[in-house]
């Protein structure tokens, strides 16, 4: 998985770097942050990587100094990158510090991980369970090979009678059929969307038509492809 990683780019969160990085690349997950893109708002290209990413973590950490009532403003640029994730159906969690302002809106009402400085061992396992989490109910993209059958699924791809469906092979069992869609994306190409799938299964898709049929081996989910074999 790639998660991005929003948060302050200043030595208070440095323990972000230090600590939350490394369960990240545990799970085998790679980090994506914006910070060589870093500034007040957010960019054409960070949105781009946000997008891009399968899941997202936000630190609304303190920042500055606090109000009267002795609440604390938070980064608006980590507030504005969980409300793209959102918009765009990408899992994400926040990680809210005590004491920072409630934001509401958009975000308000969202399940959250509170941080207490005194207690970061605590945020540590709590993020280690929603990464675990998101593993196990993880969204994937494959995309439709070869171009040959590519080409023929193109023209037929959104045909009411058009079925596709995808099939898990977990610990040697198959699961039963489950519908999906095919979707074109980028120039010219085909992926199939399945929906929670464990790290460890290996993945077949079926599409028929008028008779007509294209299967897949059951795959690696690493490999992010489906070769179709077509059958007449």
């Amino acid at each position: 998985m790639k998660i991005f990683v929003g948060y302050g780019f200043n030595e208070r969160d440095k323990w972000i770097e230090d600590m939350v990085f490394p369960i990240i690349m545990a799970f085998g997950d790679q980090v994506i942050t914006g910070m060589e893109l870093g500034g007040e708002q957010i960019t054409d290209a960070i949105r781009d990587k946000i997008k891009q990413s399968d899941a997202l973590i936000g630190f609304t950490t303190r920042r500055g100094n606090p109000y009267a009532d002795n609440n604390w403003q938070t980064h608006r640029w980590v507030t504005d990158e969980m409300t793209v994730a959102l918009s765009n159906e990408i899992p994400l969690i926040e990680v809210r510090e005590e004491g920072v302002d409630n934001q509401g809106g958009i975000l308000g009402d969202r399940q959250r991980i509170i941080y207490k400085e005194k207690e970061r061992d605590r945020c540590l396992v709590e993020l280690a369970k929603t990464i675990g989490r998101w593993h196990r109910e993880s969204k994937i993209k494959l995309k439709l090979l070869p171009e040959s059958c590519v080409q023929e699924l193109i023209p037929i791809h959104r045909k009411k009678d058009l079925k596709c469906t995808y099939r898990l092979l977990i610990g040697g069992e198959e699961g039963e059929e489950i519908a999906a869609k095919i979707l074109p994306i980028g120039a010219g190409g085909l992926f199939v969307i399945a929906r929670n799938v464990p790290s460890e299964a290996l993945i077949q898709i079926h599409i028929e038509y008028q008779g007509m049929h294209w299967t897949s081996s059951f795959e690696c989910i690493d490999d992010c492809a489906a070769y179709l074999r077509k059958e007449v």
